[in-house]
């Protein structure tokens, strides 16, 4: 947020702010006057970006359980202690395929194409990236027994409302 500050008043942390304005009960002066309309929550809420992935994932993985896929983990994350990897990200989904074939998805999703198709944000490093994750995570699963896996990436780019899916498969 940005304030201006009132005459006399010294700068406080956001933390204190939040606080301060939180235990105010008679509506005095307050404390800063924002440039910004007021907060109607306390809590942090995340930001627009993050909640519309989360979506698109939660979409994504719905409509490939309906096509006989079998979600084995989402949004795996290295575990801590393999800073030796240098192998940073997540994996979306891991899951696996009506062919029993093992399946890494990348999920782009967009509220519209303003800013470029979902796609486009999947450059030779990400790719790159995914497929270090993916064989991470099968060394650190030893008693999977597949012969190979195979990296998707599917877009999802709309609202609950009206969305497209496109859902490419071995990408990388």
């Amino acid at each position: 947020k940005h304030y201006r500050y009132l005459p006399g008043e010294r700068p406080m942390t956001t933390a204190r702010i939040t606080a301060r304005a939180a235990t105010r009960s008679a509506p005095n002066r307050p404390l800063l006057q924002s440039t910004q309309p007021p907060r109607t929550q306390l809590q942090r809420t995340p930001p627009r970006a993050h909640s519309v992935g989360r979506w698109g994932e939660e979409l994504t993985a719905r409509i490939l359980e309906a096509n006989g896929y079998r979600i084995l983990e989402r949004n795996w994350r290295p575990p801590a202690g393999l800073e030796h990897e240098q192998i940073r990200g997540e994996l979306d989904l891991i899951a696996i395929d009506p062919e029993d074939e093992l399946v890494f998805v990348e999920v782009k999703t967009r509220s519209s194409e303003d800013f470029g198709h979902p796609f486009a944000s999947i450059d030779r490093d990400k790719a790159r990236r995914t497929r270090s994750l993916a064989i991470l995570w099968c060394r650190l699963r030893e008693n999977l027994d597949f012969p190979r896996f195979r990296i998707d990436a599917i877009a999802v780019t709309g609202t609950c409302e009206t969305f497209t899916f496109e859902h490419l498969k071995a990408v990388a």
